[in-house]
């Protein structure tokens, strides 16, 4: 009985550790109104990139948690370790915001005029 209990609680501190903190960039930073037009494509360049890891990172979290949940039919124990958080969609999605703001600002400095944008818009 003493183990049954003890495993028990031990399932249950184990999953508060999965849980995924999002942490989300800032969709305007200090120093916006002030950056050179290399500094914003720069900017956005890491945007795109955080944007492709975030939904990467959401992929694998789904294949992740399908593959423990159809473990977990046969076995209790994964059914513990699938992750719920949405810490990847919240960060892609401040990613993809932060992404729309440096354009605006792209724009509303004239850098379209002195150099082109190659980026492509993340879907």
């Amino acid at each position: 009985m003493k183990k049954l209990v003890a495993l028990a609680v031990a399932c249950t501190l184990l999953t508060g550790c999965l849980h995924t903190t999002p942490m989300p960039v800032q969709i305007s930073q200090p120093g916006d109104e002030i950056m050179s037009c290399q500094s914003v494509i720069s900017e956005m360049e890491n945007m795109n990139n955080k944007v492709k890891e975030s939904d990467s990172a959401r992929s694998g979290q789904v294949a992740t948690n399908s593959v423990l949940g159809v473990t977990g039919i046969f076995l209790l124990v994964p059914l513990f370790f699938i992750d719920t958080s949405d810490a990847h969609t919240v960060e892609g999605t401040a990613a993809k915001t932060r992404l729309q703001k440096l354009r605006q600002i792209y724009s509303d400095k004239g850098c379209a005029k002195t150099q082109p944008l190659a980026l492509q818009s993340p879907q």
